[in-house]
């Protein structure tokens, strides 16, 4: 699946909550060598790889965002990432920024944080102001 990147402020509102499981989420930087793991076992979860940092942290990863080496042990990420997650909870509203593999990051407008949320949280119809 491509990246989609939003360019507009439309307005989205969150039907389900959302809980990170993950208090400290992994970051990269562009052009980090890192280790891979498993993928994401669940069907809807997949291209999503297990990363972990030469720091030994670790988190789930978009492939998209990984050139793998010949082994597909280790890679190189290819732009700034974060696994920020967003709490959220029903009747939020958020503006979306980018999705891809079934996540969207979002900005919550009532707090501007930031952060990833399921796209089965987010209504599929833009909210009407």
């Amino acid at each position: 699946m491509n990246q989609i990147e939003y360019n507009d402020n439309t307005v989205w509102e969150c039907v389900s909550d959302h809980r990170t499981q993950y208090p400290n989420p992994i970051k990269l930087s562009k052009g980090e060598i890192v280790k891979l793991g498993e993928l994401a076992p669940e069907e809807k979860w997949k291209n999503w790889v297990w990363t972990e940092n030469v720091k030994g942290q670790g988190g789930w990863v978009p492939v998209q965002l990984i050139d793998k080496t010949n082994d597909n042990l280790e890679g190189v990420v290819k732009e700034e990432y974060s696994a920020q997650e967003l709490n959220i909870n029903v009747g939020e509203k958020v503006i979306k920024i980018k999705s891809l593999n079934g996540w969207t990051w979002v900005r919550n407008v009532s707090n501007n944080k930031e952060g990833w949320i399921p796209d089965e949280v987010i209504s599929p119809k833009a909210f009407q102001l």
